[in-house]
């Protein structure tokens, strides 16, 4: 007999199921700014949108009384959120961010990039690529905030717990040696050792 905990695992997995419905709005917030040695971007942290598609709850049975829940994404949420100290992205993927995140692209000499010449984007994506692996990548803390943000949420833990329990008294009592000598009645045997 094991204990019975659809309260609890109720409530984590609803925990968990918001934790990334936050990490996603967190992700795509407009007004987060970032301020670079070249200059200040603004915007979201979404640009190709592989991070936000990436981000998943897994709930995981570990024993029978034990449940991990997890929000999982692609490793570059991590290299996002607490920075780095060298990075070194693919060109190609350099490249897409480009495109995407900017509808101008400013050159080191103040020029305005045509973004459809591909020759001036991958020689931009390759300064950029020299920058991070010697500079790294900024830290957002857009997940290490929200965690702690959201982590007074588990304070309430007790009360599903509560409800399981008194839901499953009466396993519990007998697993713990009780027997049930009536409706509500639980008796344990003891020895006095002398």
């Amino acid at each position: 007999m094991s204990m019975k905990l659809d309260n609890t695992k109720k409530y984590l997995a609803e925990y968990s199921k918001n934790l990334l419905k936050l990490a996603q709005i967190e992700i795509e917030k407009t007004d987060r700014t970032r301020s670079y040695k070249s200059g200040n971007i603004t915007g979201p942290i979404n640009a190709s949108g592989s991070l936000k598609d990436s981000l998943e709850v897994r709930g995981e049975k570990i024993t029978d009384v034990v449940y991990s829940y997890n929000v999982l994404g692609n490793e570059y949420g991590e290299a996002v959120d607490e920075g780095t100290n060298s990075s070194t992205p693919p060109v190609s993927k350099l490249i897409n961010w480009l495109v995407s995140k900017n509808k101008t692209l400013v050159d080191s000499k103040k020029r305005i990039v045509d973004l459809s010449d591909i020759k001036k984007v991958k020689r931009i994506a390759f300064a950029i690529q020299k920058s991070l692996s010697i500079r790294g990548i900024q830290k957002t803390g857009f997940l290490t905030n929200l965690v702690k943000q959201e982590f007074k949420q588990l304070n309430d833990i007790y009360k599903p717990v509560v409800k399981d329990i008194e839901v499953d008294i009466d396993n519990i009592l007998l697993k713990a040696g009780y027997k049930k000598t009536g409706k509500e009645t639980y008796v344990i045997e003891t020895q006095i050792k002398q």
